[in-house]
């Protein structure tokens, strides 16, 4: 198996990190979840989705979806930076080190905002929250409501989220201590919108 993308295997090991905190396992499913929110979190910053270095996909089976995230979850397991239990997974004493490393080096301190702002929304919130208030974001409900396969996160697609996001800063102001809070802020509005609108 070749090496993943630096980029996804960096995510993956600080979600990971930062999710399984207590000993506990993590999905998949969940660190594709967190790692889709921090990249919306950079559009809260106006980052080019480009910028981000790996793409995410709507697919029937699960969503949202990255080949490279899920490349990069098995080569860390393949590399024992990750252990695996069935569908879970946890960070591994040598995953941490590496992780220290990768952290010291620089290379990526411009994502673990964003990162830490997604992670971060957990402590407010349960992980079942998020994970479903990032199925109400706007362009994935209605790729999920398609049942088709397509990208995410295209320019195109993504007025609505820039406008939910714009509203949102001139309402906290531009001074916030991290990302948590227009995350968590956010996920409560779509989750409330969600409930608007079943009723």
């Amino acid at each position: 198996m070749s090496q993943a993308a630096p980029e996804a295997s960096f995510d993956a090991l600080f979600v990971a990190s930062e999710l399984s905190r207590e000993g506990e396992e993590v999905t998949l499913s969940a660190v594709q979840i967190f790692i889709y929110l921090a990249c919306l979190l950079g559009l809260y910053d106006k980052k080019p989705v480009a910028s981000w270095g790996y793409k995410f996909l709507s697919t029937p089976a699960s969503s949202p979806w990255s080949m490279e995230l899920y490349n990069a979850v098995e080569w860390l397991k393949s590399k024992r930076l990750l252990a695996a239990d069935e569908e879970k997974f946890r960070l591994t004493p040598t995953g941490k080190k590496e992780l220290e490393l990768w952290m010291s080096l620089g290379r990526f301190s411009d994502r673990v905002p964003y990162l830490r702002g997604a992670t971060g929304a957990s402590a407010a919130m349960p992980v079942s929250s998020v994970e479903e208030g990032v199925s109400r974001e706007p362009h994935l409900a209605r790729a999920v409501e398609l049942d088709v396969p397509q990208e995410l996160l295209e320019d195109a697609n993504l007025k609505q989220v820039y406008d939910q996001f714009s509203v949102l800063k001139a309402t906290l102001g531009s001074d916030i201590p991290d990302y948590m809070v227009p995350a968590v802020v956010w996920l409560s509005f779509l989750l409330e919108q969600a409930t608007k609108v079943e009723r």
